[in-house]
This record gives C-alpha cells, structure tokens and sequence, in this order.
C-alpha cells in the first residue's frame, strides 16, 4: 500500500506495515498531497491539491510526469483531491475550489470530459475528496461537503446517491473516502464522524466501527481506508499519525 503523509511523503509498505521505500514530493511549501492512485502498471498518481497538478512516479518514485496547471478550463485544476485509473488506461481526476467536478482523460492526457459540475443538478459535486472504480465499472465518489456518497458511470451518467448529513446509522459527517469489500458492500470513512460505516450498494447501512479518541479501536479525523487482502480495511488515522487495520467482512466488526 501507499501512504502520503503530513509531511510531503511518499511511503510504500506491505499490508502488515512494513516499510518498504519512500520519497517526498519536489515542493510542498504550499501544502501536501491529499489523494494517491495506482494504475495497472504500478505507477503511482498524486493529486498535488495546493499546486494545481499531477505527478506520476513509478513505484520506486522517480518522478515520470507533471500535468495540470491552475485554472477552469477543461484539463486545468484548482485543487485536485484524487485520481483514479482504470483498467483501459484512462484517467479520472477529482477537485474542488470552485471546479468540484472530475475530469476524465486518455492515458496520453487528452481532456475528454467532466461531471458532477455545480450545474449538474442532483448529480452535482461539493468537494469529492476521494474516488473509487468497483469491479463491475461503477465510479464511486465521496462528495464530502455534501454528507453522501455518489456513484457514476465512466461515461459521468450519475446513477444515484446516499447518505445526508448526521451521525445516525445511514447518516454521514463529512465522508472523505470510500472502498468496496469483496462482498459488494461499500466501507466509508468519515472524517467529521470519526468512524468507518459500511453499507450495501444501495445505501443502507450494516454498522459502523470506531469513536473519536486515542486509545486502539478509535480514531481522530481519518482520512482514508482502503480493502486489502482477506478483505481486511485498512484506515488512515489522520489525527492519530497511524494506520489501523479492522476485519471488514467480520459481522462482530461493525455495531
């Protein structure tokens, strides 16, 4: 797995936490990084969020590629959140500051298109802070500012949306990431609720796991999850400085 830090780096580790190399950004005076992705080939996609752009590194992170600049025109970005790839090599990026779209690109980065602008309607955007491609296709967004989780087509047709704004079961605060486990369902990772929730593909919720606090089995402003092997969750426990792994398919997980 891949872990951008507070600090501007890169780290990659094994899923039992072992370190395996590291590097930092070329700037981050401006800010840090929010968001990674990981194409087919290994190569390792970071949403440079305070600088406008996209650096691709391979995985040892020798840096292959910067692309993007600052502005509202198609394939410029304000602040990129996240990148996604998907198995036919095109490139998916989310930002907010005003643009709270994703843009889809070719794997030479020809602009194509964007979605879930803020002319949208229901399928309109508010800070997606984090992208995920299902097995079966399906492009799932969490659109924090909004409090729900969204899921598109690769073509950008919006085929629905849950969640609202609370801490109750089915409620989200702020959801800042999202994964699907291997049974279908979804874990989503709120970091104004301190907690991960999961749920079915259509929205209803299974339980949640995790409380705001310091001690092992709580969290404090997570940021990040993502499904590993055994269908194990692992979670960035932002606030925490530290990564927690949960048994996401285990029923006595989720309360």
């Amino acid at each position: 797995m891949y872990v951008v830090d507070k600090g501007g780096r890169i780290q990659r580790l094994s899923q039992v936490g072992e370190y395996l190399t590291a590097w930092r950004m070329p700037e981050i005076a401006a800010g840090k990084p929010t968001g990674l992705g990981i194409a087919p080939d290994g190569r390792v996609f970071a949403a440079d969020t305070h600088y406008s752009r996209v650096m691709i590194f391979d995985a040892e992170g020798a840096l292959l590629q910067s692309v993007g600049e600052y502005g509202d025109e198609g394939g410029q970005f304000r602040l990129p959140t996240d990148v996604a790839i998907d198995d036919d090599g095109f490139i998916y990026v989310a930002e907010y500051g005003g643009n709270d779209r994703i843009s889809k690109f070719t794997a030479d980065w020809r602009y194509l298109f964007s979605f879930g602008t803020r002319d949208s309607g229901a399928a309109a955007l508010n800070r997606p802070q984090s992208m995920r491609l299902a097995p079966d296709g399906t492009l799932w967004v969490a659109d924090a500012a909004h409090h729900r989780v969204v899921r598109f087509s690769t073509e950008g047709e919006f085929l629905g949306a849950f969640g609202r704004l609370g801490s109750g079961p089915g409620e989200l605060r702020f959801p800042y990431c999202v994964d699907v486990l291997p049974d279908g369902t979804l874990a989503v990772c709120e970091h104004g609720n301190n907690r991960v929730q999961r749920f079915t593909a259509d929205g209803r919720s299974l339980g949640t796991w995790g409380a705001a606090g310091r001690e092992l089995g709580r969290l404090a402003y997570p940021w990040a999850l993502l499904v590993g092997a055994k269908g194990r969750l692992l979670v960035i426990d932002s606030g925490n400085n530290r990564a927690q792994v949960i048994a996401g398919l285990a029923d006595e997980t989720w309360q």
